[in-house]
C-alpha cells in the first residue's frame, strides 16, 4: 500500500517519483475488492490498445518534459472516450457486492479511528517519461485532495459513478513576483473555474499548465477515472505534486473576491492513501509483458 502519496503519480511511479511515500502491507479490505474481475460486458479490449497507440504517436513525439497541447488532447480524447469499464476488465461495484462486503468486513472508514480519506486504488496501465496511463478507483466518499499538476496536462475519463469536481486557476497578483524567492507557504489567490457533479456519459475532462491546473475529486458513489498525464509527475524535473487547503484571508489579511479563494500549500493529508490494485485488463505499453 502506498500511503500519503505526495506525488499522485498517475501510478506510473507510485513510489519512484514521490517525495513522501511510505510502503507497507495493506490489510484493508473494502467493497471495491468485490468489484474487479475479467470484463463480462460487450467491451472491446482493443480500444485500450488503440488509445495507447494514439498516445504513443501523439504524446511520445513531444520533446521531453513538454506538456500536451489542446490539439494533442483533441487527438487522443475521442479514443479515450470510447474506452469502457469492460474494456479494462473492470466490473463496476453493485449494491449486492457492496452489501456482501459490508456483512463480511464492515464498513470502511467508520469508528473512532476512521481515516478522513477512504483509501483509493490505482490500476497501472502504462508508464514512460512522456506519459502515463492508469485508473483511479474510488469507493463512495473517496476523495483526491486539492492538488496541482505543475507543467503538466491531464486528461480524465469518468468510467462509471458520480463525482464532484472542483477546479481552480491561479490569479496573478501584483506582489507575486516580489515574493518569488520567499517561502511558498503563503496563501495564493485562485479563481474557481468549475464546481460540478459529473456522471457518464460525459466527454473526457482536461487540464493544462495554466488552465484548471488545481483540482479535487470527491466520489458521491463508487467511481473510476481513467487518467492520461503528459508529462507525468517527476520530482527531479520540477513536477512535484503540491496539496492545498482553502483559507479565507490572504498573506496580509485581505479577503478574496467572488468565485475566488486563497489557497495555502499544505502537507499531503496523513490519511490519504492509494493502494496499488491488480489490473486484469489488456496489457499495453510498459505493462505488455507483465504477468
Amino acid at each position: 500500500m502506498l500511503k500519503g502519496l505526495k506525488g499522485l503519480v498517475s501510478a506510473a511511479s507510485l513510489a519512484s517519483t514521490t517525495t513522501a511515500v511510505c510502503a507497507r502491507e495493506s490489510r484493508r479490505v473494502h467493497a471495491m475488492a468485490f468489484a474487479r474481475g475479467p470484463g463480462s460486458g460487450d467491451g472491446d479490449g482493443a480500444s485500450v490498445q488503440r488509445l495507447f497507440d494514439r498516445c504513443q504517436e501523439v504524446l511520445g513525439a513531444l520533446p521531453k518534459g513538454t506538456p500536451a497541447t489542446v490539439d494533442d488532447v483533441n487527438a487522443i480524447a475521442p479514443l479515450m472516450d470510447r474506452v469502457t469499464p469492460a474494456d479494462l476488465g473492470i466490473v463496476p461495484p453493485t449494491r449486492a457486492a457492496n452489501h456482501l462486503a459490508l456483512r463480511l468486513f464492515g464498513r470502511p472508514g467508520t469508528g473512532p479511528r476512521a481515516p478522513q480519506y477512504p483509501p483509493l486504488e490505482y490500476l497501472k496501465l502504462h508508464e514512460c517519461a512522456a506519459f502515463t496511463m492508469g485508473v483511479f478507483c474510488f469507493p463512495e466518499n473517496g476523495t483526491i485532495p486539492l492538488h496541482d499538476h505543475p507543467g503538466m496536462t491531464v486528461v480524465s475519463k469518468l468510467l462509471y459513478g458520480r463525482v464532484r469536481v472542483r477546479s481552480y486557476d491561479w490569479v496573478k497578483t501584483e506582489d507575486e513576483d516580489a515574493r518569488a524567492d520567499v517561502s511558498t507557504r503563503v496563501p495564493r489567490l485562485a479563481r474557481l473555474v468549475a464546481d460540478r457533479e459529473i456522471q457518464p456519459p460525459i466527454p473526457p475532462l482536461s487540464l493544462y499548465p495554466s488552465d484548471a491546473n488545481v483540482h479535487t475529486f470527491h466520489a458521491l458513489t463508487d467511481a473510476a477515472l481513467l487518467d492520461v498525464l503528459a508529462p507525468p509527475y517527476a520530482v527531479d524535473n520540477g513536477r512535484d505534486c503540491h496539496y492545498f487547503a482553502e483559507t479565507p484571508l490572504g498573506p496580509r489579511g485581505e479577503p478574496c473576491g467572488e468565485n475566488e479563494t486563497w489557497l495555502l500549500e499544505t502537507e499531503c493529508p496523513e490519511s490519504f492513501e492509494v493502494n496499488r490494485g491488480s489490473y486484469v485488463g489488456p496489457r499495453v505499453g510498459s505493462e505488455a509483458g507483465a504477468g
